[in-house]
């Protein structure tokens, strides 16, 4: 038995296993992979220490940088479930493993809702995103849209405005939503242009974005900002804790607790509000300390 799972390898769940390892905890880390969001994101210029890095590069060094460190690594391996046992929790893979464990750390991240047409998948990282916060200085002095609604639409709308020549904002709706202070803000910035009832069809480009085509029409253009709602990967959890309406994981903002005594969270599938590279890094290590705080107080226990 495990004295910790980790389960996700982003910055959350890397962070989390250096520092566990650090306290000397027997501990195995399961993911898919070591891309995360990161990993599909052109250039990263926010991480400190790095002014500019490619993404597979930064997922690339946490790779790297965790196996220094005495912990268990498993790739390829998808969690389908963690179920509660009389003394830890027990875990089992889509590729029928099963694992053994006293505490869970739940960093498995969340997942961009995507648009679902031509083109999307194939321009991530070369002209479309979904973190305008990430990438909106590489779209100085260009023409960019933003596809969604709601506030993180018209947040990212007024990222965008700082750096790009000119923003189209497409809602599907008859009307703008979001807040009344956001909406007007962007409605007096000459450097935005609303589209209502936009049916968004194609991505279009060579090797990276060049237009997009919108109800028929084609539209040129060096950036597409998707922003259509995140999904984070908690389903696997099934009841075992406590989520919001979003199926984000509730945890405390200090511990990284959740509802269920032994399992922690963190990033960007926990309720943590920002869902950036150096808050899940962050919360990653308050899980961990937290995690050999709780282990520790069972030694006392017994």
């Amino acid at each position: 038995m495990f004295d910790t799972i980790i389960i996700g390898a982003g910055p959350a769940g890397v962070t989390a296993g250096i520092y566990v390892a650090r306290k000397k905890l027997k501990t195995l880390l399961i993911a898919k992979d070591f891309l995360g969001q990161i990993g599909k994101t052109g250039f990263v210029d926010n991480w400190p220490g790095s002014p500019e890095i490619a993404g597979l590069d930064l997922t690339s060094n946490f790779e790297k940088h965790l196996k220094n460190f005495d912990l268990e690594i498993k790739k390829g391996l998808e969690v389908v479930s963690v179920t509660k046992k009389k003394n830890g929790f027990e875990i089992k893979t889509k590729q029928d493993e099963v694992f053994e464990a006293k505490s869970v750390i739940v960093c498995s991240g969340g997942q961009a809702r995507e648009l679902g047409i031509k083109g999307e998948e194939e321009f991530k990282g070369k002209g479309v995103s979904n973190c305008s916060i990430c990438d909106a200085p590489f779209f100085k002095d260009k023409k960019v849209a933003v596809i969604g609604s709601g506030n993180s639409a018209l947040e990212a709308v007024l990222d965008l405005t700082k750096y790009a020549s000119s923003i189209l904002l497409f809602e599907r709706e008859r009307f703008l939503r979001g807040d009344e202070l956001l909406q007007k803000q962007i409605k007096e910035n000459k450097k935005v242009e609303i589209i209502l009832q936009a049916k968004v069809e194609e991505i279009k480009g060579e090797k990276m974005v060049e237009g997009i085509v919108v109800s028929g029409k084609e539209y040129p253009l060096s950036g597409v900002f998707v922003e259509i709602g995140y999904a984070p990967q908690s389903d696997f959890l099934n009841d075992l804790v406590e989520k919001n309406e979003k199926g984000e994981i509730i945890i405390s903002k200090e511990t990284g607790e959740t509802s269920q005594r032994g399992i922690f969270s963190a990033g960007d599938c926990s309720n943590l509000k920002y869902k950036q590279l150096i808050v899940a890094s962050g919360s990653g290590a308050i899980a961990a300390l937290s995690c050999y705080n709780y282990l520790t107080s069972l030694k006392n226990e017994n």
